[in-house]
């Protein structure tokens, strides 16, 4: 991740205006169970997607406001990513793919039982989306219907 002021301008002030929501309580308050019996799902905003997948829409301006689901027991050497960015640095992720998805990570707790259960499916998105009226209104509501049906207790958010 950049600092602010390795940015160029308009990234700088887009990102010293942006407004969060704030509006409404959050959708969460506590576990409904134990975290060791909790089912934990990985989304994450590195564009990651399978190579079979279709890529993200990197001509639109606006960013790409889809996700793509990538079954847990992906081969790493399967995944790539459909984002470019500048600031953008995939060292990391060429290293180890737990940089932007712990696969690894959450089946060592999984094993260790302090969680109870890694989901099927991760979820990623392209960063940099600027559609954020589709992004909340049917992409968000659309993983979430998802991770309900999976009976996902929890969702691990890892922006990159």
């Amino acid at each position: 991740m950049p600092r602010l002021e390795d940015l160029d301008e308009e990234s700088r002030q887009f990102l010293g205006n942006f407004q969060c929501r704030s509006e409404g309580d959050p959708p969460w308050t506590a576990l409904s169970k134990p975290l060791s019996e909790s089912k934990v799902a990985v989304i994450t905003t590195s564009g990651l997607i399978r190579r079979s997948d279709k890529p993200f829409d990197l001509a639109n301006p606006a960013g790409d406001p889809s996700y793509r689901a990538i079954p847990i027991d992906t081969d790493p050497a399967e995944l790539t990513f459909s984002h470019v960015s500048t600031n953008w640095d995939r060292t990391g992720f060429a290293m180890d793919v737990n940089v932007v998805m712990p696969v690894d990570r959450l089946r060592e707790l999984a094993k260790e039982r302090v969680i109870g259960a890694v989901a099927e499916n991760f979820y990623t998105f392209m960063g940099a989306i600027f559609q954020f009226d589709k992004l909340i209104d049917d992409s968000a509501p659309s993983v979430g219907h998802l991770l309900k049906a999976a009976q996902v207790d929890i969702a691990i958010l890892v922006p990159t």
